[in-house]
């Protein structure tokens, strides 16, 4: 479902397949012990192929849980129809988001 990549301070988690409630619970308790060694997480959503508005929500609330934590929280490589949900809703203006890792990497 995800791969973790070290990239420094940082960590790089690929999510793959489908993210709805089920998956996406996994996905953010296993992102919640990853902050605990880590202070910034990206979520790449290249191998992404769906999502449904379960999955999103469990993405705003690792979002919430990051902020509380001062930790820093980055999306990047969304698929267009997946970018387009976060624009509908209006979190693109919430999240970092990013084209590529290199520019959510710095």
């Amino acid at each position: 479902m995800f791969e973790v990549q070290d990239k420094g301070d940082k960590k790089l988690v690929f999510v793959k397949g489908e993210v709805n409630a089920q998956t996406g619970s996994e996905l953010k308790k296993n992102i919640l012990d990853i902050f605990n060694s880590a202070n910034t997480v990206v979520l790449s959503f290249k191998g992404v192929v769906y999502m449904n508005s379960s999955g999103l929500r469990e993405i705003i609330d690792l979002l919430k849980n990051a902020n509380k934590t001062k930790k820093t929280l980055m999306l990047c490589e969304m698929t267009p129809d997946i970018r387009e949900m976060f624009t509908f809703t209006g979190l693109d203006k919430v999240f970092k988001i990013y084209d590529t890792q290199a520019q959510a990497l710095g």
